[in-house]
């Protein structure tokens, strides 16, 4: 993550850069992974799923929550960020649902 001083840089960067990236967060933290520890010289394909998320503040990598959260603060400051319309719509249909049951 040299070139990158903090998460959300980071994140900006992958999201502007890769549009899948936009529409799943597994996809963006996979490629936020993916460059922190290829930063490292470490290869995540080459990391367990229950290892590396057991892990993840071994390997210097950001909480998965954390990177939704600021996923969705992007796409909301820049729309163009957004993901295509079938998932934003989904998203906004989560949030409703979420809105209804918090109620």
């Amino acid at each position: 993550m040299d070139e990158f001083t903090n998460t959300s840089e980071l994140v900006m960067y992958i999201l502007t850069n890769d549009e899948q990236s936009r529409n799943s967060d597994n996809y963006l933290f996979y490629l936020v992974g993916k460059k922190i520890l290829g930063s490292k010289g470490i290869d995540i394909d080459k990391i367990g799923f229950k290892k590396l998320f057991l892990s993840l503040k071994e390997y210097g990598l950001p909480q998965f929550e954390t990177v939704g959260r600021i996923r969705r603060k992007l796409q909301h400051e820049f729309p163009q960020l957004s993901g295509c319309e079938s998932v934003s719509m989904q998203r906004l249909l989560n949030e409703e649902s979420f809105n209804d049951f918090s109620k």
